[in-house]
C-alpha cells in the first residue's frame, strides 16, 4: 500500500511540474512575441489608442497617447475618416474627414489625452441630433528623426451632438485609412512644422 501511495504522489508532483513548466513557457513566448500596436523595433514603446476621457463631467472620445519608452515622442496629428455616416439635421456639409493637429511632445513614461469630440462632430457635418458612424484613424508621430504612421482599430460610434452615446470596436475590418484616394498622403517632407 505504501508503494502505491508513493507512486500516486510522485505522479501528481510530476504532472504539476509539467503543467507549471508549460504555463511558464507559454507566458514567456507571449511576452517575447508581443507585437502590440505601437511596439517599435527600435525600442520605442509608444501606444496611441482610442478611449474615453472625462471633460467637464462628460465622457469624451479621446486619443490616448501612452509613451512607455525613455525617449520623447513628438505627436504631429491624428487623421480621422467617418464611414457609414447616418446623421440628421446637419448644419454643414459632412466632409467625413478631418485632421486634428496635436503638435505636442509626450514625455517619457507619460500619458497624454486629446479629446476628439469636436473633430468627429465637424467631420459629421455638425449634426444637431443623434448620429452614428464607423471611425477610422491614423496617428502620425516622430521619434528622434524617424517618422511613424500608426493605423488605429476602427470604432463604431453613436453620438448626440458633442456627446458620446456609445463607442465599441468594429467587429470586421473596415479597410485601411492610408490607402483611401480622397485622403492626403503624408511624408516627413510634407509636414507643416513650424
Amino acid at each position: 500500500m505504501t508503494i502505491n501511495l508513493n507512486w500516486l504522489t510522485s505522479t501528481r508532483e510530476i504532472a504539476l511540474l509539467l503543467v507549471t513548466g508549460a504555463v511558464f513557457l507559454s507566458l514567456l513566448r507571449l511576452r517575447r512575441g508581443k507585437s502590440g500596436p505601437g511596439k517599435r523595433s527600435n525600442g520605442i514603446d509608444f501606444y496611441p489608442t482610442i478611449g474615453f476621457a472625462w471633460q467637464d463631467s462628460f465622457k469624451s472620445v479621446a486619443l490616448l497617447l501612452a509613451n512607455k519608452s525613455g525617449a520623447h515622442v513628438w505627436t504631429e496629428e491624428i487623421e480621422i475618416s467617418l464611414q457609414e455616416l447616418a446623421a440628421e439635421e446637419q448644419t454643414s456639409v459632412a466632409s467625413c474627414h478631418e485632421v486634428h493637429e496635436i503638435r505636442q511632445s509626450v514625455s517619457p513614461r507619460d500619458l497624454l489625452s486629446i479629446s476628439l469630440m469636436e473633430t468627429i462632430y465637424n467631420a459629421a457635418g455638425r449634426p444637431q441630433r443623434k448620429y452614428s458612424c464607423l471611425m477610422l484613424s491614423v496617428v502620425r508621430f516622430k521619434v528622434g528623426e524617424k517618422w511613424f504612421e500608426e493605423q488605429l482599430p476602427a470604432y463604431r460610434l453613436k453620438m448626440r451632438g458633442l456627446t458620446v452615446a456609445s463607442i465599441r470596436p468594429a467587429r470586421k475590418s473596415a479597410g485601411n485609412l492610408r490607402n483611401q484616394d480622397n485622403l492626403r498622403a503624408m511624408s516627413p517632407a510634407s509636414l507643416r512644422l513650424k
